[in-house]
């Protein structure tokens, strides 16, 4: 499991947005939540612990569901520009075929993605959960 610390910025029901700062191995890859010139990704995470909006907080999520992610984005697009290739090569025979498969291909496999996304959600993988609230720091109150 991954513990990272976060603040809630906002709560829906039982889910809380966390925003998390990037780590320094996030710097030059590019490939997940934080978009140009932000330091922070937000997770979506289940609010067992009753934090509020503002609060410190301890986020644990599993380590398998980035590999799986990156499975899900990366690899099976990859997979499927082979498979284009493979249907072009026994089939086809037009170079400009296997650009307009892949292209078809990878669309059809992100389409079905954003549709079984609430699903994937619900993958225990892919879920993050508040374990604790951080009590703010007091030292620097005056007596």
């Amino acid at each position: 499991m991954i513990r990272e610390r976060g603040v809630v910025s906002e709560i829906t029901g039982k889910t809380a947005v966390v925003s998390v700062d990037k780590k320094a191995e996030c710097a030059g890859c590019g490939l997940c939540l934080f978009k140009d010139g932000t330091n922070k990704a937000e997770f979506y995470a289940k609010n067992t612990v009753g934090a509020k909006s503002g609060d410190a907080v301890i986020i644990e999520r599993s380590e398998s569901g980035g590999f799986l992610g990156t499975v899900l984005a990366f690899f099976v697009p990859l997979v499927l520009i082979g498979l284009a290739v493979l249907i072009n090569y026994l089939l086809i025979k037009n170079e400009i075929s296997i650009l307009i498969l892949s292209v078809v291909f990878i669309a059809v496999w992100y389409l079905i993605l954003a549709v079984l996304d609430k699903k994937l959600k619900n993958i225990g993988a892919f879920n993050s959960r508040i374990v604790s609230v951080i009590p703010p720091d007091n030292s620097d109150t005056k007596e």
